[in-house]
């Protein structure tokens, strides 16, 4: 009834859409941080009523696996994180998240999460604000271009309230999500990001969340020490992403169903509970107590070591849950196990344990995701921009930024979308984030009836322009690709007889309408046709029209021309 109202409203001022987005931009704001409070109580409160209650209730992720896994056998795409389904739905649909998607999530999430799942809310966070910001735009009709802007939004809305951290929402929408620079998007961000950290801490307060211990550098000396502890955080944080990736292949070749899967994976994450308890949920509670009391190396090793296995488990499994929490921990651990050695070690000054986990943290933030920038500005605000820990952290997290990239090619997430088959660049920006395939594509064009044989194909051979053509059934259904060099040698073999639906490539990329010229033209570059099939979303058998490389220069031209003319 309030959407009708305000829509209504806005029907009879006749506002522009430029306008509308900008509004739409402070709503979402306010959406995404009341949404988060509610998930973060969510999860505190099934928290509160299951594992946190300690005994029997230590078993309660096979329950909450089980609950999940139906949970996400009605909405398959509320499994995992949601960042990397997030970039999916921006590169290839535009930004068209459906309600129930982001709806599934909240609840799956909470539920994997709240249980004791070695998972965290941020993920997860991010996924419902684009959700928020998809939903928005879907009621308000906004055009393809404006959708994309407020669910990428909505996606760093969506770390600024998990965090409290506005400007780490603004970078990581950059980072992570877009790949670019844009002014006009960082400009309307800040407003955005901004209102969901305020309202979620107004009304949520700091659910889940650990005690940031107050940092001192005592010496010059202790640089050495951070440089040290970024080479020893960069191979464990590849490490996290290897781990990560291949549970998700094992998992994927067992074919269980997904209670089955989430169920087991619960079991063993109550057994190894019974030892180490601290293994489970977003472990935020076992973080300020260790960065505030002395523990032993071995305790702290063994710790570490237990969390790693049991959040590649859950990872891997496609429990709905996000990666930050259990990054967090691993590299807040990864730092009080250095402090330890550099106290029996080296003779110099050195700070608390929890000046090296607070560090720690940043540093295997920015090696495991390979977002450096995002990840100094969020220990930055989280540690209420301290300036003693501005060169520790800069020099630990370059450290293990560079280092990470240079063992693993891969972030996290990119590692999983890997696995998963669905790896995609992230946008280039500027005009090629503006133009769509379907403003480019020709739906005028020529294809070859699989049907036909290689010999008939090849007496019209030179009357055809490309290099290359699509192949389609006798209903006009895309099967493939053939190339006018595959169909000559198929024709010298001595196979004319053969139907070329034979001896086509199933492999070929292909592109959908809503998809920008940035994730286009990367898939032209890779590909060895000299044209892609630009194929319906929901069906990928309708093919809807053709792009060539000349296409998209024609657009470019134009573009120019016109812009030319309005200076002019």
């Amino acid at each position: 009834m309030l959407l009708k109202k305000i829509k209504s409203f806005l029907k009879k001022i006749y506002i522009k859409e430029e306008q509308l987005l900008f509004i739409l931009i402070i709503i979402l704001g306010f959406l995404v941080g009341l949404f988060d409070a509610a998930f973060r109580f969510s999860i505190h409160l099934i928290s509160k009523l299951t594992y946190l209650k300690g005994g029997l209730w230590i078993l309660s992720p096979v329950a909450g696996g089980l609950m999940a896994g139906f949970l996400i056998r009605l909405c398959r795409e509320a499994a995992g994180g949601g960042v990397g389904y997030v970039r999916r739905m921006l590169s290839f649909f535009g930004g068209k998240i459906p309600l129930k998607i982001t709806a599934f999530r909240f609840l799956t999430s909470a539920v994997n999460v709240g249980s004791g799942f070695s998972l965290g809310p941020e993920g997860p966070s991010v996924a419902i604000g684009a959700g928020t910001g998809a939903a928005l735009a879907s009621a308000f009709h906004l055009s393809t271009r404006n959708t994309r802007i407020l669910v990428s939004i909505g996606a760093g809305s969506g770390i600024s309230a998990a965090f409290g951290a506005p400007m780490s929402g603004v970078t990581y929408m950059l980072e992570e999500i877009l790949g670019n620079f844009s002014a006009r998007i960082v400009g309307a961000s800040f407003i955005a990001t901004v209102f969901a950290s305020a309202i979620q801490k107004w009304v949520g307060g700091h659910l889940l969340m650990f005690s940031v211990p107050e940092f001192r550098l005592l010496s010059p000396y202790e640089l050495f020490y951070y440089i040290l502890l970024g080479l020893f955080i960069a191979p464990i944080s590849v490490a996290f992403i290897r781990l990560n990736k291949y549970f998700k292949g094992l998992f994927k070749k067992l074919k269980l169903p997904m209670e089955l899967r989430l169920a087991a994976v619960g079991g063993v994450i109550s057994l190894t509970a019974l030892a180490l308890p601290q293994v489970m949920g977003t472990g935020y509670e076992t973080l300020t107590e260790f960065m505030q009391k002395p523990s032993s190396m071995n305790i702290v090793a063994v710790l570490l070591l237990g969390k790693l296995a049991m959040t590649s488990l859950s990872i891997g499994s496609d429990a709905s849950g996000g990666m930050y929490a259990p990054s967090f921990f691993l590299g807040a651990f990864s730092g009080i196990f250095m402090w330890k050695l550099f106290s029996l070690l080296f003779p110099f000054p050195i700070a608390s344990p929890g000046a090296y986990a607070i560090v720690g943290m940043g540093a295997f933030f920015g090696g495991a995701f390979r977002v450096p920038l995002t990840a100094f500005l969020l220990i930055f605000e989280l540690t209420k921009m301290n300036s003693s820990i501005l060169l520790p952290l800069m020099l630990t997290t370059g450290v293990s930024y560079v280092i990470s990239q240079a063992l693993y090619e891969y972030s996290a997430t990119e590692a999983i979308m890997l696995e998963e088959g669905s790896l995609i660049p992230k946008e280039a920006g500027g005009v090629l984030e503006e133009i769509l395939v379907k403003d480019v594509m020709r739906v005028d064009f020529d294809v070859i009836p699989g049907d036909y044989t290689v010999s008939q194909v090849n007496e019209i051979l030179g009357l055809l322009p490309f290099s290359s053509y699509p192949v389609v059934d006798r209903e006009g259904n895309y099967l493939g690709m053939v190339t006018k060099s595959e169909l000559k040698r198929a024709y010298l073999r001595g196979e004319g007889e053969k139907r070329v639906e034979e001896i086509l490539s199933h492999t070929t990329a292909h592109l959908h309408p809503d998809m920008p010229m940035s994730i286009a033209m990367t898939r032209l570059a890779d590909s060895p046709t000299d044209i892609l099939p630009v194929l319906d979303p929901v069906s990928h058998r309708k093919l809807l029209g053709v792009l060539s490389m000349g296409d998209f220069m024609r657009k470019i031209m134009e573009k120019m021309e016109i812009k030319g003319g309005e200076y002019e």
